[in-house]
């Protein structure tokens, strides 16, 4: 093939390349022209075409080469300024909601549990017997149900602690277009339920050790990430119960379009809750003081992270 022959069929994709170049705003089918464009290089210089063709090709693969690498790199560091900035930020601009979410879960889990704890005959009207006795067989003894067993078992529990909690989020955050109410009823059984199979399984000093090394780590992440989830069911409820001025279409389209970020983030830390929960914390091979001190550090992490995250520093 001539080079005129070459040049006529090649333009109209170098001049799109070029046009994308010009606006430097990289197309989501970029990289499919881009590898076609290294193609048509490497044929000019296999047939030794001019000098000047292989020199306008070669610097038009190496600007879209950046082209396309700095996108990605703005892209990554986008992702991580959500995460170590803005995330955090939007939670604490959310402090009413998620206030009212910590308040409505954890006073449910201690007013339960203390009142499972002091008579525990309270616990059957929560759960029935035959409930109880599950967690108390669960969790009883060093080969407790929730031991690790291999890596096939690792990767089906970590779906199926997915799959749970996210149904759970999901299902608090739905809640809250029922004016809220869902989002309270979700949150506090949560906080209800956690607290009654705490307080049980504590009488017992096997079964304790057992579900407090068990669920020390992942729930940092799992219980602040459902309770996020609570918080953004919260906005849209109060959206629906004070949309002001507004319709309450229009503020609740605000609402959610504002809060979507943190319900997100909410997610993220339930997938990371359910690795922790498949991978490391059913082990039974990991001494119960190892659990408790990285639990611990890891709650300390959480904390530090949404109080501390993203403030300015002071100059």
């Amino acid at each position: 093939m001539r080079q005129h022959q070459f040049e006529s069929r090649h333009a109209a994709l170098w001049q799109d390349i070029e046009q994308e170049l010009a606006s430097k705003q990289p197309s989501a089918d970029l990289p499919v022209k881009y590898r076609a464009l290294c193609n048509t290089l490497a044929v000019a210089r296999q047939r030794g075409y001019s000098p000047s063709l292989v020199q306008r090709l070669d610097l038009l693969a190496i600007n879209t080469h950046r082209l396309i690498y700095s996108a990605v790199g703005t892209q990554e560091h986008a992702f991580m300024r959500w995460v170590l900035r803005d995330f955090p930020r939007l939670v604490r601009a959310e402090w009413r909601v998620v206030a009212l979410s910590l308040l409505v879960f954890y006073g449910l889990t201690l007013l339960v549990g203390l009142a499972v704890a002091w008579d525990h005959e309270l616990a059957y009207s929560f759960m029935s017997p035959g409930q109880l006795a599950n967690f108390e067989e669960m969790y009883r003894g060093g080969a407790h149900k929730l031991a690790r067993r291999g890596s096939d078992d690792d990767v089906m529990m970590f779906g199926f602690y997915i799959m749970n909690n996210v149904s759970i989020g999901l299902r608090s955050f739905v809640g809250g277009l029922a004016f809220g109410v869902g989002a309270l009823f979700f949150t506090a059984y949560n906080g209800a339920y956690f607290g009654v199979v705490a307080a049980w399984l504590s009488r017992d000093p096997a079964t304790a050790l057992n579900f407090w090394s068990f669920v020390i780590t992942h729930s940092a992440l799992e219980i602040t990430g459902l309770l996020l989830a609570s918080a953004s069911g919260f906005k849209l409820g109060s959206a629906l119960l004070l949309p002001g001025r507004r319709g309450r279409v229009a503020a609740l389209r605000e609402s959610a379009a504002s809060i979507l970020p943190m319900l997100l983030g909410a997610a993220m830390m339930i997938f990371l809750a359910a690795f922790f929960e498949g991978f490391w914390s059913a082990r039974t091979d990991i001494p119960a003081t190892a659990k408790f001190i990285v639990g611990g550090m890891l709650w300390l992490a959480v904390i530090a992270y949404f109080c501390l995250a993203g403030r300015k520093r002071a100059t």
